[in-house]
């Protein structure tokens, strides 16, 4: 039977010693893949090629993002040839990437988003205005959760007067600053920057949790 997961529960059975499959091209897998994964493009999963595999052991395959259906058409290869557990993560290498999770492969983890970017200052949503910190990278206060989700932005310098003691930070953050997935290049952050007039971006996970910031003055890009 194929069961279709998520990121999670992907990287919970990754971790438990699944074998698992990337079924892309092999120069995609050359670049970077997920750990321990074997090349096995689909047009190569022939019985022959299966035949190496241990058809009882959990089975995971990916492929490159949800948009992409060689995953699922590789899992129902697998279970046609007689594997018992087979799972389809259909977020795929495109979500874990985005969860600033480990990879193999050549593209170099430092020219990311999520080895480049600074520790934030943060603070709670329920921070009194008058007790917001000072401004760290790119300016700003970011507000997270008890769990490290991005709230939202504040900008020190544009906060109420000291009478507002009635707010807190929640109140008076944007509530949607722009932010990038850990796996974005350097190179494609500092275009979609320049397009966007942005001076930093917040770094965080798929789930929205905080990991940084990056400043577009530290990205070593000149366009």
């Amino acid at each position: 039977m194929v069961t279709r997961i998520g990121t999670v529960e992907a990287r919970r059975i990754l971790d438990d010693g699944a074998q698992v499959l990337e079924v892309l091209p092999e120069p995609d897998h050359r670049a970077e893949h997920l750990p321990g994964a074997r090349s096995l493009p689909l047009p190569q999963l022939t019985r022959e090629a299966a035949a190496d595999l241990d058809r009882a052991r959990p089975t995971l395959v990916y492929c490159y993002d949800t948009q992409c259906d060689l995953s699922g058409r590789a899992a129902a290869r697998l279970q046609h040839l007689g594997f018992t557990e087979v799972y389809d993560y259909t977020g795929s290498k495109a979500a874990w990437l985005a969860m600033g999770w480990p990879y193999e492969g050549t593209k170099a983890p430092g020219l990311r988003a999520g080895a480049l970017a600074e520790a934030a200052v943060t603070c709670a949503p329920s921070t009194p205005v008058a007790k917001v910190p000072d401004a760290g990278p790119g300016g700003v206060v970011l507000v997270v959760d008890d769990e490290g989700t991005l709230l939202g932005a504040i900008d020190p310098t544009s906060l109420p007067p000291d009478g507002a003691t009635d707010l807190d930070a929640f109140d008076v953050a944007h509530p949607a600053p722009s932010s990038v997935r850990p796996s974005v290049t350097a190179d494609e952050l500092a275009r979609s920057m320049d397009e966007a007039g942005e001076t930093y971006v917040a770094v965080s996970t798929l789930e929205g949790f905080l990991l940084g910031v990056v400043e577009r003055s530290a990205l070593r890009v000149d366009r």
